[in-house]
């Protein structure tokens, strides 16, 4: 691989790495605007487990406001790697879901495209989730 294609897959990468952080700031910012800007028209998710979020869905601002209403977390990033588009990122959210309190663990794989995501697969600790 020449320098310059060195060059632009680092770029792709940064970027990449840049736009997840921009993902996680929005959702602690809890504006449903702000938080949908950084997705994609196309946008999927995919949720490990049985509830209500769980399976592979299209990005929506009803399902988005139902969950900032019931769930009033913070995220903080613990560790990210990536690779082109794709981006690793373990995390960890503390705050309150029903009124109670509320710890999780995740790990998630994003897709970015054009500094979106495009695609985004949450593993967590169901059991602490309740579903």
């Amino acid at each position: 691989m020449s320098e310059s294609g060195i060059n632009d897959a680092t770029d792709e990468t940064e970027a990449s790495k840049r736009a997840a952080l921009a993902y996680y700031e929005a959702m602690n910012s809890r504006d449903v605007d702000r938080i949908l800007s950084t997705y994609t028209d196309d946008a999927r998710t995919w949720v490990l487990g049985d509830g209500p979020y769980a399976g592979e869905h299209p990005v929506a601002r009803e399902t988005l406001a139902l969950f900032l209403e019931a769930m009033d977390i913070r995220f903080t990033v613990l560790s990210m790697i990536a690779e082109g588009d794709t981006v690793a990122v373990e995390l960890e959210s503390e705050g309150s879901a029903g009124g109670r309190p509320y710890s999780n663990r995740y790990h998630n794989r994003l897709t970015i495209r054009d500094g979106r995501v495009a695609y985004l697969k949450e593993y967590f600790d169901t059991a602490r989730a309740g579903g």
